[in-house]
């Protein structure tokens, strides 16, 4: 192999910059492309609230010390760059979180209290703040970063095009279309790895939001699971839907008033709060999580691949460790074509 590694990263969302970036990072000298059909604003990344809150039930299959790693390297890496300058640019801040859970009779663990700043249960005046909040069963305080994708793709790509990155926007229709142009590729696909391997273990799972212009909210809150009011930069995320198997790509009148409702329900001075847009997007769920590597054997040749997909929810919040991971499996694949290279000359 030549001593200019070829790599191609496949997707352009949070997983996919993350990655491409990373590995800018740790192979200077390799020539990293990235390729995807959709960019920026078209992407699933873009509409995401991108808040630091993960879920273990996202990540089916997953050792818990691997995942709390990539939690930890993720949450490092936003509150570094919330410490800086490029915070604004980035989209990165710090937001203090109250979470109320009325469904659930037995108190969920929070697998990133001890990485988040400051998780504790609610004293009884915070319980107070928002409306109807009193009697929940179980109430959560803590501090985390919010990573907004509208901000955070573009300032991805302007460091990966700086540091001689090459973008392709195609619609790949097989992997095999890679087989001789690259060393390695990693897939960073997502929902796209359904068309794109034929995994059907991949499956859509539905989200619907809300965008408003609410400058008055300053803390974000969740109640159970699935209604969520994030103040972000611009705007505030009121959501949402978990809707599994569903990938109606339009925005449901039932599923609008029914955010709107619950939310205005904990929350009553948003009512009159001005809609700026409503948005939809598909969260890639599969059976279990996909970092690995794997040989493809195709007619034309053979393709050494690492796969980064199926974050379900936590795409933005856990991108940056998973793309380490995976950064980490493309160097060991490049060191391996190395060694076998030595050999053959001897």
């Amino acid at each position: 192999m030549s001593s200019s590694p070829r790599v191609a990263v496949v997707g352009a969302g949070a997983v996919g910059l993350s990655t491409a970036v990373q590995i800018q990072d740790a192979l200077p000298s390799s020539q990293v492309t990235v390729i995807a059909e959709k960019f920026d604003r078209d992407t699933t990344s873009d509409g995401a609230a991108g808040i630091f809150r993960p879920v273990v039930d996202c990540f089916p299959g997953v050792q818990p010390q691997l995942l709390r790693q990539w939690m930890k390297d993720s949450f490092e890496f936003y509150h570094k760059i919330s410490q800086t300058p490029d915070a604004v640019e980035a989209g990165i801040s710090q937001l203090t979180v109250y979470h109320f859970q009325f469904l659930d009779e037995s108190e969920k663990e929070n697998v990133y209290e001890d990485i988040v700043y400051d998780c504790r249960p609610c004293t009884e005046a915070e319980k107070q703040m928002f409306s109807n909040t009193s009697n929940a069963n179980y109430a959560t305080r803590y501090t985390t970063v919010l990573s907004e994708g509208r901000w955070l793709l573009p300032w991805h790509m302007k460091r990966f095009k700086a540091n001689g990155g090459i973008v392709v926007q195609k619609k790949l229709r097989s992997l095999e279309e890679l087989v001789r142009r690259f060393d390695v590729v990693v897939n960073c696909t997502g929902f796209g790895s359904l068309d794109l391997l034929g995994d059907v273990e991949v499956s859509p799972n539905r989200g619907q939001v809300i965008r408003a212009k609410a400058p008055w909210v300053k803390h974000c809150l969740f109640v159970d699971d699935d209604i969520y009011i994030i103040p972000g930069k611009e705007t505030v995320v009121v959501g949402g839907t978990r809707q599994q198997g569903d990938d109606y790509l339009n925005v449901r009148s039932s599923d609008r008033d029914r955010i709107w409702t619950r939310a205005c329900k904990y929350m009553p001075s948003l009512k009159d709060a001005e809609w700026m847009w409503e948005w939809v997007g598909l969260r890639p769920m599969r059976s279990s999580f996909r970092l690995e590597r794997e040989t493809i054997r195709y007619k034309s040749g053979t393709l050494q691949v690492v796969h980064n997909y199926g974050h379900q929810g936590e795409g933005v919040a856990l991108s940056w460790g998973t793309g380490k991971h995976a950064c980490r499996l493309v160097c060991d694949i490049v060191s391996s074509m190395d060694s076998k290279s030595m050999v053959a000359k001897l």
